[in-house]
C-alpha cells in the first residue's frame, strides 16, 4: 500500500504524539527523582541522589526489587519455552484441535485482565493449594507467564510464517539433520522475534510485580 506524502506526515505526527504521551510523563518522574527540593519544585532548583540512596538503603524496597526481578526472569523463561514450542507445533504441523489450541493460547490476553485473574485465583484455590503449594512467588510467575506466552507465541508464529519451509528444506538437502537445521537455520531466524518479546515481557512482568 502506497500512502501520500500528507498521509505519511500525519502518521508520523500521530506516532510522535503517542510516544510523547507515553514517555514524557516517565521522563518527568525520572528527572524529579533527582530533585533536591522536597516539594518537587519545577524546574528543579538543585540536584541530588539522596532519594535513590535512601530507596536503596530501604530493605523492603530491595526485597521488592529482587522479587520483581525473579518474577520477570521466571515468567520470561517459561514464556520463551512454552510460547516457542506451541508456535512451532501450530505453524509446522496439522492436527485435530490446532485452531482451538491457538485460541486457548491467545485467550488470556484477549480476555479482560480481571477475568483471567479471577480464573487463576480460582484454579490456585481449588487445584494447586490442596497439593500443598500456597500463593507466593510461584503464583506470581505463573500469573505473568500466562500473558507472556501470548506475546512470544504471536511473534514466533509471525516469524515462522514469513520464513516458510524453503530454507529448512535447503538445509536438509545439503545434508543437515533435524537438530542442525533447527540450530543453524530456524533458531537464528526466530531469535530476532523471540528475544525482544522475552526482554519486553521480562520488563513488563518486573514492573507489574514491583
Amino acid at each position: 500500500m502506497t500512502l501520500s506524502r500528507n498521509a505519511r506526515l500525519l502518521l508520523r505526527v500521530a506516532m510522535a504524539l503517542g510516544l510523547a504521551i507515553i514517555y514524557v510523563p516517565l521522563a518527568i518522574v525520572l528527572i524529579n527523582s533527582f530533585n533536591a527540593d522536597r516539594t518537587f519544585a519545577w524546574p528543579p532548583p538543585s540536584w541530588t541522589t539522596q532519594w535513590w540512596t535512601k530507596a536503596w538503603e530501604n530493605e523492603g524496597a530491595r526485597e521488592a526489587l529482587w522479587t520483581s526481578v525473579k518474577a520477570g526472569l521466571g515468567a520470561s523463561a517459561i514464556a520463551l519455552v512454552l510460547g516457542t514450542m506451541v508456535a512451532f507445533a501450530v505453524q509446522r504441523f496439522r492436527f485435530f484441535g490446532r485452531d482451538a489450541l491457538s485460541l486457548l493460547v491467545v485467550l488470556p490476553i484477549a480476555l479482560p485482565g480481571i477475568v483471567t485473574g479471577i480464573a487463576l485465583d480460582t484454579a490456585f484455590r481449588s487445584v494447586i493449594e490442596p497439593l500443598g503449594v500456597g500463593k507466593g512467588l510461584f503464583s506470581v510467575i505463573v500469573g505473568h507467564a500466562t500473558f507472556c506466552v501470548v506475546v512470544v507465541y504471536n511473534n514466533v508464529v509471525a516469524r515462522l510464517r514469513r520464513l516458510g519451509g524453503n530454507l529448512e528444506e535447503a538445509s536438509a538437502d545439503l545434508g543437515a539433520d533435524t537438530f542442525q537445521t533447527f540450530r543453524y537455520v530456524t533458531f537464528h531466524c526466530c531469535v530476532p522475534r523471540s528475544s525482544p518479546a522475552g526482554c519486553w515481557r521480562s520488563h513488563s512482568a518486573s514492573t507489574k510485580s514491583w
